[in-house]
């Protein structure tokens, strides 16, 4: 996630990538993104992004603390962990949380970020800048894993299905792995945006009108 922030910030932002494990890092444009290992390139920096899996996170903000602007806003990413679990002395820490996959971001398609309780200042100061990631919205910070969840499990739970209903066809390993991996990725990115043809469109009628049926029948009823 790191990546795929720092991968959408960079055209209009002036980013430090810090991390205690340093190194370089390729973006999905091919560009090599210089990561850093000293805490004090974060000095002067207006937001922080601690875009790390939730049990460094206080160790993260415990690192970068001493060097951070007290003005500055240190932001919580990691969607399972409560802003309100980490306490880290003189740290502006507020939680926002992505509803989005990091591959899909680092490609440029749009996330919802869940601010949690923070001033309107603070809000606007993330709305700026998090803008290219996607929108900002108000909201309890449980919200984006809930969503992450439930979307998780729906897909996966149509993968198997359709793995099964596949299998059953008796397909090669190489066609079954196209309609997964090929297929059925550009479909759903096709329907999630509304960009269907002739062909999709005529099935998510067929599929919607008996939905629309049974309801109206409950209704009548």
């Amino acid at each position: 996630m790191g990546r795929a922030l720092a991968t959408r910030l960079g055209g209009e932002h002036e980013v430090v990538l810090v991390s205690r494990r340093p190194g370089r890092v390729t973006d999905g444009a091919g560009r090599v993104l210089q990561v850093g290992s000293d805490p004090a390139a974060a000095s002067g920096c207006a937001i922080v992004l601690l875009a790390v899996p939730a049990p460094e996170v206080a160790a993260a903000a415990a690192w970068i603390a001493p060097h951070v602007d007290r003005a500055a806003l240190v932001v919580n990413l990691a969607t399972e962990l409560p802003t309100a679990n980490i306490a880290v002395p003189g740290l502006r820490l507020v939680g926002c949380k992505i509803i989005g996959q990091s591959a899909q971001i680092e490609q440029g398609s749009p996330a919802a970020l869940i601010a949690g309780a923070m001033s309107g200042t603070e809000r606007a100061l993330l709305a700026s800048t998090l803008g290219r990631v996607g929108v900002v919205i108000d909201g309890p910070e449980q919200l984006a894993m809930r969503v992450n969840d439930l979307v998780a499990r729906r897909m996966i739970a149509a993968q198997l299905d359709l793995v099964a209903a596949l299998d059953e066809l008796g397909l090669p390993p190489q066609a079954r792995e196209a309609a997964l991996g090929n297929l059925a990725v550009g479909i759903w990115g096709a329907v999630a945006s509304g960009n269907t043809g002739p062909f999709l469109t005529r099935i998510v009628e067929e599929l919607r009108t008996p939905a629309r049926s049974g309801t109206q029948r409950s209704r009548e009823e």
